[in-house]
């Protein structure tokens, strides 16, 4: 492959970062950051606020794009807290002030690429997982806590423990008390909470802490990216912590800026008690960056592909937190992704929605562990309050969405759930839902009578389903002549079930 050169923006609430590396080898050719943006006391994504340094940052990237000639950009924002229409706005000042067209990320998405950069490019990463490893992540609005298991990745939590939230939370009690860390340290308990059995019950954990630049910049040795932090200090935090935090510890005596100040006794309590809950043999730093995981995208091949597989075992880990049919999970999964392939030429979704579609197959029988009456409207509502990791806002929908439709209810324009959907969506959603309602059918008993399924599209508008049974498929025929309505309705094409003996 001829080398060349590909630029990456990422817009985060406190600051703008630009990287040009030249491909396919991923050589940093210039790194540079903007100066710290003000995040006030409102919005944690206050990026109206702060436009206009911003637009004057873009500006000065886009000389050094000039200079370089690079003509691959790629500008990346965290979208935090910011709602879809307010995200639109800012989007499109910056697309007119600058000409930068922006793609929004949120924290799901970001976490997955970062830590798939830290899996492949943490040399000590295989080691230090061997066992058990905590991956904490710090952020403004949220930290999140990854596990990961003889070096897999098993689950995540996104726990409400931002650094700004709490640094305005202490502020707050500044003004009514003169020692507010018992309060806060409390206060960062009862988020943590209902995790903590889990935290407890694991052995021979490893902690690693990323996103903590003070930490990074004062422990890791220069050409490195791993260093070890000492348990001691953390201990003490958790028994007496007072505002002479940034004498006590060297680290603390890089901090210049007010900003950083503000966010430095927030995030050292939240790794304190994270530290005191996963109790770990050791505790390590990182300085792998959210910038790292952006770029490591156009640099490893495989990205997409790890990316993915955390996705399928987030779906699978909701799937058995709820009680879900691991057999039927299965059986539906598997012959889903055979009608997704084999109908390419009927629906033309593309690899991704077929992505999609499997993981709405492991999940969409969730609301069972509420009701079974309705359990795909119990189903929608506990994918929407449990986004993916790995997965965009509108991915997450659909998933949602096409559990919603996958059984009784219908995605039509009479259905005002469905008709208030975006209309880049609605369509996508209705074409799995089809597909997924047909497979569902198939194992109406719970019992997978059926062990292989042929496809075959007639010319007079008919799809042809043999499927190969040893049992009497009496319920499967009859749920069938029920739920294929649908494709018929999406796709113009009658569904016809075939019974087939076994050998």
């Amino acid at each position: 492959m001829k080398n060349s050169l590909t630029a990456v923006i990422y817009l985060e609430p406190d600051q703008v970062s630009l990287r040009i590396i030249e491909l396919p080898k991923g050589r940093v050719i210039n790194d540079v950051r903007s100066g710290v943006l003000a995040l006030g006391d409102g919005k944690i994504a206050n990026y109206a606020q702060n436009m206009g340094t911003i637009v004057n940052n873009l500006d000065g990237f886009k000389q050094q794009l000039k200079d370089y000639q690079v003509t691959d950009v790629h500008f990346y924002g965290a979208i935090e807290d910011l709602a879809p229409i307010d995200a639109r706005y800012v989007a499109d000042q910056l697309e007119v002030r600058t000409g930068l067209k922006i793609q929004w990320l949120n924290n799901n998405q970001l976490m997955a690429k970062t830590m798939g950069c830290v899996v492949t490019h943490l040399a000590e990463f295989k080691s230090l997982s061997k066992h058990c490893l905590y991956l904490l992540t710090l952020g403004l609005d949220s930290m999140t806590l990854a596990f990961f298991h003889h070096g897999n990745f098993e689950k995540q939590w996104e726990i409400d423990l931002g650094g700004v939230k709490i640094s305005r939370l202490v502020q707050r009690l500044r003004q009514t008390t003169t020692n507010p860390q018992e309060i806060i340290q409390d206060y960062i308990s009862s988020k943590l909470e209902y995790i903590a059995p889990e935290l407890k019950r694991k052995k021979r954990t490893v902690l690693l802490i990323q996103n903590a630049p003070v930490l990074s910049n004062h422990y890791i040795k220069q050409g490195e990216h791993l260093a070890k932090v000492p348990f001691e200090p953390l201990k003490q935090a958790n028994r007496e912590m007072g505002p002479e935090i940034y004498s006590q510890h060297p680290w603390a005596q890089s901090v210049t800026s007010e900003q950083e100040r503000r966010l430095l006794l927030p995030n050292y309590l939240v790794i304190a008690r994270t530290a005191y809950l996963v109790h770990p043999l050791n505790i390590y730093v990182t300085d792998i960056s959210m910038m790292d995981g952006l770029v490591n995208g156009y640099v490893d091949s495989q990205a997409q592909s790890q990316i993915n597989t955390m996705i399928r075992t987030s779906a699978d880990d909701i799937a058995q937190r709820y009680g879900v049919d691991a057999a039927h999970k299965d059986f539906v999964t598997k012959f889903a992704c055979q009608f997704f392939d084999q109908l390419r030429p009927l629906h033309r979704l593309d690899n991704h929605a077929r992505l999609l579609l499997e993981i709405a197959s492991k999940v969409d029988d969730i609301g069972n562990f509420i009701n079974q009456e309705s359990h795909y409207r119990h189903s929608a509502y506990i994918l929407e309050s449990n986004p993916l990791i790995g997965l965009s806002d509108n991915d997450n929908q659909i998933i949602a969405e096409v559990a919603r439709y996958h059984s009784a209810e219908t995605p039509s324009a009479t259905q005002e759930h469905y008709r208030h959907m975006d209309d880049d969506i609605q369509l996508v959603v209705a074409k799995l839902a089809a597909i997924l309602r047909l497979v569902d059918a198939l194992d109406d008993s719970r019992q997978q009578k059926i062990s292989a399924v042929k496809l075959k599209l007639t010319n007079d508008n008919l799809l042809k389903i043999k499927a190969t049974s040893n049992d009497d498929l009496v319920l499967e025929k009859w749920s069938f002549s029920k739920k294929s309505q649908l494709f018929n309705d999406v796709f113009g094409v009658k569904p016809v079930l075939i019974e087939r003996g076994g050998h």
